[in-house]
């Protein structure tokens, strides 16, 4: 398998998941749930049905951990679904917020039908999601309560990590500490929550399911650091286009990496440019070069891979079969080597 893709099975759990959730929606027959079955890739913006999904990253990866452990995949499809359901909401949202007009190579909620019904649309998915938890059949009232407790918090962290990455693109002073903070939060909590999960349903147990919760706290910066660099040294091809962060500001990790390592003229210039201009597109170009200059990408590389380092010693660490093993490192080496 080529290092840039998931492990065969994920194709597999993203069937399941998809049949489950297609069954949920299936009595939704109201206007509001067509922008959910859009978002979801089911059907176009006039309703003809396509295939058009993201890769059910979170979800598949509980999966993975449950069945790893001997768990059944059919018992935790409800909490599976209410997972991708509460990441959709927050990309519905997400899209708003940074006035994206194209998500998975198609127009976003907002900018087919508004800012209001996007709005709408995500906060019912939302709703939705927290909704789905109570379809947990074989689980007692107690083991539901506690993990409706755990996506909750959950869903804290990920809405309090948004908001500081809204709140960095005000200003300048902003570490290397505070940008981790924000990705553990609005990027680390649901991939990291997805893998404790995973485990939490064959142990019931904190301690039990610390391990696979480390792993998924590292998965979720691996993942994050890797869009960054993606949305600078991207590629049209791929929806990443150049530069695409610098035009919208984002306080990434290459770009805090320039302005807190650059020195002299070249400080006073970025901080000029994030400053005072509202189109960076003419200085794209500039800011790449000052990057190369400072060696920006391969200080995140070597972010990244030190990210890698400690998800490999935790993966090998695990007391799971080889061949769960061997799928949790390709999606490891997915997380360095994914072009989009």
């Amino acid at each position: 398998m080529e290092k840039n893709q998931l492990p065969e099975v994920f194709n597999d759990y993203q069937k399941d998941l998809t049949r489950y959730t297609k069954m949920f929606y299936k009595h939704l027959n109201d206007d509001l749930y067509f922008t959910h079955r859009y978002f979801l890739g089911w059907i176009d913006e006039h309703g003809d049905l396509t295939e058009v999904s993201g890769k059910s990253f979170r979800p598949s990866l509980m999966m993975l951990i449950n069945e790893s452990l001997g768990g059944k995949n059919e018992d935790i499809l409800p909490i599976a679904m209410a997972i991708e359901l509460f990441h959709n909401f927050s990309l519905i949202h997400d899209d708003i917020e940074d006035k994206d007009e194209y998500r998975r190579n198609r127009k976003t909620v907002w900018k087919i039908w508004g800012e209001p019904r996007g709005i709408i649309s995500g906060s019912s998915m939302h709703a939705l999601a927290s909704k789905s938890i109570d379809l947990l059949k074989p689980l007692n009232q107690k083991k539901i309560a506690l993990i409706r407790s755990i996506v909750s918090k959950t869903c804290m962290q990920v809405i309090e990590g948004q908001f500081l990455d809204l709140s960095f693109e005000s200003t300048l002073n902003i570490n290397i500490e505070n940008y981790l903070e924000m990705i553990n939060k609005k990027t680390g909590a649901l991939i990291e929550t997805s893998a404790k999960l995973g485990a939490f349903f064959n142990y019931f147990s904190d301690e039990k399911s610390e391990q696979f919760s480390k792993l998924g706290k590292q998965f979720g910066n691996m993942f994050q650091i890797k869009d960054d660099i993606l949305g600078i040294w991207g590629n049209d091809e791929f929806g990443k286009p150049i530069g695409s962060d610098i035009l919208k500001k984002k306080k990434s990790l290459p770009i805090l990496h320039l302005l807190n390592e650059s020195k002299g003229n070249d400080n006073r210039m970025i901080n000029d440019i994030f400053v005072n201009e509202q189109n960076l597109e003419g200085f794209i170009k500039d800011i790449i070069g000052l990057m190369s200059k400072y060696k920006t990408e391969k200080y995140c590389n070597k972010i990244l891979n030190e990210n890698f380092e400690n998800s490999e010693k935790i993966i090998t660490d695990l007391k799971i079969k080889n061949l769960n093993k061997e799928n949790l490192k390709e999606i490891n080496k997915f997380l360095v080597y994914r072009k989009k």
